[in-house]
């Protein structure tokens, strides 16, 4: 099956589509799971209505990716003390302690990305992060084992999250 080809990079390409951004640094070991995740769903026949970024950044641009879309959908490693490989997904809701201020823009986090989108009105209704722990997140590259079995689960579950609206 042939890839489907990443769309422009502009707000009215994903108007009213869903999109699944995938967050990874593949050179810090389980921190590319994004990459793997992104890797197994364009395998898969989601439709022209599902688009799947594999987002190696994270950054302010990441917002352009929310402003049209039906849908988000954020695939990335994510700390909770929970063990390795564990899969989780999280609703994305307002803080109770609003983002108020800017910070270095090379130390934004995926919270931080998510507040400015939310406090700002770019992000959809309906947006979630599928997050899984990673083990290892140093220099170097390739899943640990119990991450790289977690690749299926967090596949299944954006596919789960692609069929609710």
């Amino acid at each position: 099956m042939a890839q489907q080809p990443e769309p422009e990079l502009h707000p009215e390409a994903l108007k009213g589509k869903r999109v699944v951004i995938c967050v990874a640094n593949p050179y810090m070991k389980d921190d590319g799971i994004g990459t793997s995740v992104a890797s197994e769903l364009r395998k898969l026949d989601l439709g022209s209505e599902v688009f799947v970024y594999d987002y190696q950044a994270m950054d302010l641009a990441m917002l352009s990716y929310f402003q049209h879309a039906s849908k988000v959908i954020i695939v990335d490693a994510l700390k909770s003390n929970s063990a390795p490989g564990t899969v989780s997904k999280y609703s994305v809701t307002s803080r109770e302690d609003p983002f108020l201020k800017l910070p270095n823009l090379h130390e934004l986090q995926l919270f931080d990305i998510m507040d400015i989108a939310n406090n700002t009105g770019v992000l959809p209704h309906s947006s979630v992060i599928i997050g899984i722990e990673p083990k290892d997140c140093t220099f170097g590259e390739g899943l640990t084992e119990r991450v790289a079995a977690a690749v299926p689960i967090a596949t299944a579950k954006v596919v789960e999250e692609l069929k609710s609206l």
